[in-house]
């Protein structure tokens, strides 16, 4: 992973329909996530959206979380 990459390490993660997350933006702030998961709560209010800090940058790989059962994504209600 690039210094540039492991300058932004929270991110925003949306619950797909097949009960997996995906990363839909990252942030080098937990403020600046949380002010545009705000922004999307109310956009699109219908979609499920949570804030996550991702040091390791594997939260990007759906595969990378369908090895894990009992990561902190999935537990997030």
């Amino acid at each position: 992973m690039t210094y540039k990459e492991r300058l932004c390490c929270w991110a925003i993660a949306r619950l797909l329909p097949s009960e997996q997350w995906i990363i839909v933006a990252r942030f080098r702030s937990r403020s600046d996530a949380d002010g545009h998961f705000q922004f999307l709560r109310q956009t699109i209010p219908h979609v499920k959206f949570e804030v996550v800090f991702d040091l390791k940058g594997e939260s990007n790989r759906l595969e990378a979380l369908r090895d894990r059962s009992s990561n902190s994504l999935s537990s997030v209600g």
